[in-house]
C-alpha cells in the first residue's frame, strides 16, 4: 500500500477516494492540495472544501454534475475555480463504485488544465482574428484547392469586387474568373505553388460576373486545408493603374509623333552632357554628318566636332545647367552638311527644384534670314519710289507751274511764248521719263509680291512659312 501511495503521489494529477457513506476521504495525494493551494489537513477537516473554490459562473453546473456522480453515474467535466483570486481550469473525473462492505466510494482524478485552456483560448482568438482579417480585408482574398481549383473560401471584398455571391463562388473554380486564353498560364502557375509566400510578378486578367475585364496583381501562400494542398490568394486591382499607363504610353507616342514631325532639331541632355532624347530631325542631321546613328546615352560632345565648337557649346550648356534659359544665334558647321545659321534655345530641366538636364531646340533660320534680306531690298525699293514721288517728280511739276505763270496769254504771238513752250516740252519729257521709271519699279514690286504669294500658296502644310 505504501508503494502504491508513493506511486500515486508522483503523478501530476490529483487523485482521491471519498467514502460517500462515511463522508470522508479515504485517500488523497499532495497534488490535490497543491491545486487548491491548501493543506491536506484542511481538506480532511472539511470534505466539502472544494465548493467554495468553484467559479460563480460554473457553480450550478458543477454541483448538478457532482450529484450525478453521487447517484452512481460516471462524469467528466471541465470548469473554473478561483484560487487566491487566480482563475484555474480543471478537468474533473468522478466514478462511483461500491466496496466489499457495501460502501459507495467515489474515485476522483483532478487535472489542472489551465495551460491547455489558455493555449486553446489563444488559438481560438488567433483563429477568430485571422477569420476577421480574412473576411474584412479590403483586398479580395480567397483560398482554393490546388488540385481541383475549386474555391474553398472567399471574403467580402471578393464578393463585392467580382459580383458573385459566396454560394456562387463556392460552386466555381479559379479558372472561371479567367479569360479562356489565360487558363494554360494559370495551370502552370498553380503547379509552382509552395508552402511559402510568393508574388507572381506579372499582371493577370480576371473577369467579373458582368463580363468586365480587370487587371490584378496576385500574391499567395501555399497552405493545408483539411489535409489537402491549397493556396491563400490576395488579388490587388490595378486596372486604373494599367489604364493610366496605357494613356501615358499613348500620350508619349502622340508627343513623339508630334516632335518627330517637326523640322526643328530637338534633343535633351543630362547633367553629364549625355543625350537623353532626340527627335528624328536631330538624329537625321547627326547620321548625315557623322555617318552613324545617334544612341541614347552618347556624349553630346562627339569626337567629330571641332574643339572650338565643343568649348563654345559647353559654355552654353553650363549656363543652362545653372538654371538659366539660354538663347543664341550661331553658324552651325557639321561634317557632311553645309554651314547654316541656327537659332537655339536651351532650357533647364528641373526635378524638385534641382536642374537635372537641359532641353534643347534649334531652328535653321537661313530661310528667315533670306526673307529678311528680301524685305530689306523691298523696303529700299519702296524708299526709292517714295523719293521719286516726293522729290524728282515735284521738280518738273514746279517748273511747269512756273512757266505757265510767265506765259503771255494776252498775246500768243509774243516771241517769248515760243521759248516758254520749248521749255515746257522739255520739262514734260523729263516728267514722262520719271513716270515711266515709277511705273517700272511699281510693276517689279507687284511681280515680286505675286511670286511670294504663289510660293506660300503652293507650300506643303508641314513646311514652315
Amino acid at each position: 500500500m505504501q508503494t502504491l501511495s508513493s506511486l500515486l503521489s508522483a503523478i501530476n494529477d490529483a487523485i482521491w477516494l471519498y467514502n460517500l457513506s462515511q463522508k470522508k476521504f479515504i485517500y488523497l495525494n499532495q497534488r490535490l492540495a497543491d491545486i487548491y493551494d491548501i493543506s491536506i489537513a484542511a481538506i480532511e477537516e472539511d470534505p466539502k472544501f472544494w465548493r467554495k473554490y468553484i467559479h460563480p459562473l460554473d457553480y450550478s453546473y458543477v454541483i448538478e454534475q457532482t450529484e450525478k456522480a453521487f447517484n452512481g453515474e460516471s462524469i467528466e467535466i471541465e470548469y473554473r475555480i478561483l484560487v487566491n483570486g487566480e482563475v484555474r481550469w480543471i478537468s474533473d473525473k468522478k466514478v462511483a463504485a461500491t466496496d466489499e462492505e457495501g460502501n459507495v466510494v467515489i474515485t476522483g482524478i483532478l487535472s489542472d488544465i489551465t495551460k491547455r485552456k489558455t493555449d486553446e483560448t489563444i488559438l481560438l482568438d488567433t483563429e477568430r482574428t485571422f477569420r476577421y482579417l480574412f473576411i474584412n480585408n479590403p483586398n479580395p482574398l480567397w483560398t482554393y484547392d490546388c488540385e481541383t481549383l475549386k474555391f474553398l473560401a472567399v471574403n467580402n471584398a471578393a464578393i463585392t469586387k467580382y459580383g458573385y455571391s459566396r454560394e456562387e463562388f463556392l460552386s466555381m473554380t479559379i479558372a472561371d474568373i479567367r479569360p479562356e486564353e489565360d487558363i494554360p498560364s494559370l495551370i502552370n502557375s498553380v503547379k509552382k505553388v509552395k508552402s511559402q509566400f510568393y508574388d507572381s510578378g506579372r499582371t493577370w486578367r480576371h473577369l467579373k460576373k458582368n463580363g468586365e475585364l480587370i487587371y490584378v496583381n496576385i500574391s499567395g501562400h501555399g497552405i493545408k486545408h483539411q489535409g489537402r494542398n491549397a493556396e491563400l490568394v490576395m488579388a490587388h486591382d490595378i486596372t486604373e493603374q494599367i489604364k493610366n499607363q496605357q494613356l501615358i504610353t499613348l500620350a508619349k507616342e502622340n508627343l513623339d509623333a508630334l516632335i518627330n514631325n517637326i523640322k526643328d532639331h530637338i534633343w535633351s541632355i543630362d547633367g553629364h552632357y549625355n543625350v537623353l532624347s532626340a527627335n528624328n530631325s536631330f538624329r537625321d542631321i547627326i547620321r548625315k554628318g557623322l555617318g552613324r546613328d545617334l544612341e541614347i546615352g552618347d556624349s553630346i560632345f562627339m569626337p567629330e566636332f571641332a574643339p572650338e565648337a565643343k568649348q563654345l557649346w559647353r559654355k552654353y550648356y553650363d549656363r543652362a545647367l545653372t538654371g538659366e534659359v539660354v538663347q543664341f544665334i550661331d553658324q552651325i558647321k557639321l561634317p557632311g552638311n553645309d554651314p547654316y545659321f541656327s537659332e537655339t534655345k536651351l532650357s533647364p530641366i528641373f526635378n524638385n527644384q534641382e536642374v537635372v538636364g537641359v532641353a534643347c531646340i534649334s531652328s535653321n533660320i537661313e530661310e528667315r534670314l533670306e526673307t529678311q534680306k528680301k524685305i530689306m531690298n523691298h523696303n529700299q525699293s519702296l524708299l526709292e519710289l517714295i523719293s521719286i514721288a516726293s522729290h524728282e517728280i515735284r521738280g518738273p511739276i514746279a517748273s511747269l507751274l512756273g512757266l505757265s505763270e510767265v506765259f503771255n496769254t494776252q498775246n500768243y504771238a509774243d516771241p517769248f511764248n515760243a521759248e516758254i513752250i520749248t521749255l515746257m516740252q522739255n520739262t514734260s519729257r523729263q516728267l514722262d521719263d520719271l513716270i515711266h521709271k515709277l511705273v517700272d519699279k511699281t510693276y517689279a514690286l507687284q511681280q515680286e509680291n505675286q511670286l511670294r504669294y504663289s510660293v506660300r500658296q503652293n507650300r506643303s502644310e508641314n513646311e514652315p512659312l
